[in-house]
C-alpha cells in the first residue's frame, strides 16, 4: 500500500509544482492590469482540487483491495 500512497504523492506533488510555476510565469510577464491572471489562477486552483479528488479516489480504490484496509 505504500507504494500507491508513494505514487499519489509523488503525483501530486509534481502536479502541484507545475501549477504553481504556470501561475508564477503568469505572474511575473502578464501586465498588472489583466484580467488572465484571476482567470489562470482560478483554472490552477480548479485543477488542483480535481487532481486531489481523482487521486484521493484512486487511493482509496487501492486501499479496498488491500489486506490491511479490511481490519
Amino acid at each position: 500500500m505504500w507504494t500507491v500512497t508513494g505514487w499519489a504523492l509523488a503525483v501530486w506533488l509534481k502536479l502541484t509544482l507545475v501549477l504553481a510555476v504556470a501561475v508564477g510565469a503568469a505572474w511575473w510577464l502578464l501586465p498588472t492590469g489583466s484580467g488572465w491572471f484571476p482567470l489562470i489562477l482560478i483554472t490552477a486552483a480548479v485543477i488542483e482540487v480535481w487532481a486531489v479528488r481523482a487521486l484521493a479516489a484512486e487511493w482509496t480504490y487501492a486501499a479496498r483491495s488491500s489486506w490491511w484496509w479490511q481490519r
